[in-house]
């Protein structure tokens, strides 16, 4: 499915108004009519492109990047309940944030994708310096300036 506008290349789309009864024959065959949220351009995409059909996807966005969520913190309306009691997969679209259950699998999962992790620390540090700032990076106390094969040796107790 496309989602971003051909126009201006933003994925915030809404589904668009049908024109006529052609448009509302072609959205029960799997042909939307999606109008962009920016530019108002209005373009036609089809689930059927990209093997879109086999995979859930939010039905207010069309999206598919999406996330779980429980029955602890969401009462659902009752058909989404029977949908869950007979096997669905609760998804929640993490663009508009609509919760829904689907027994089709989720094609990609949300990932925050502003987050940065660290590069991990290695233990190769050889000289004093650096054996300092890797604990100043891991938080220990103390540091004995050992090298790496130093301390990999085991010790034997002096009698």
């Amino acid at each position: 499915m496309q989602l971003a506008c051909p126009k201006c290349g933003t994925r915030d789309a809404r589904v668009s108004a049908r024109h006529g009864i052609g448009e509302a024959f072609k959205a029960l065959c799997g042909i939307y009519q999606l109008r962009c949220r920016r530019c108002n351009e209005r373009w036609e995409t089809s689930m059927w492109a990209n093997d879109a059909w086999k995979y859930a996807k939010c039905p207010r966005c069309y999206r598919q990047e999406l996330t779980t969520w429980s029955l602890q913190y969401y009462h659902p309306p009752a058909s989404t309940h029977l949908k869950i009691t007979l096997g669905a997969t609760p998804y929640r679209c993490a663009a508009c944030r609509c919760n829904f259950a689907s027994f089709l699998p989720c094609r990609e999962k949300f990932v925050w994708r502003h987050r940065t992790h660290a590069e991990p620390m290695t233990a190769t540090a050889t000289n004093e310096a650096d054996l300092r700032a890797l604990a100043n990076a891991v938080g220990s106390r103390t540091v004995k300036p050992e090298t790496v094969e130093q301390k990999s040796e085991v010790s034997q107790p002096v009698r």
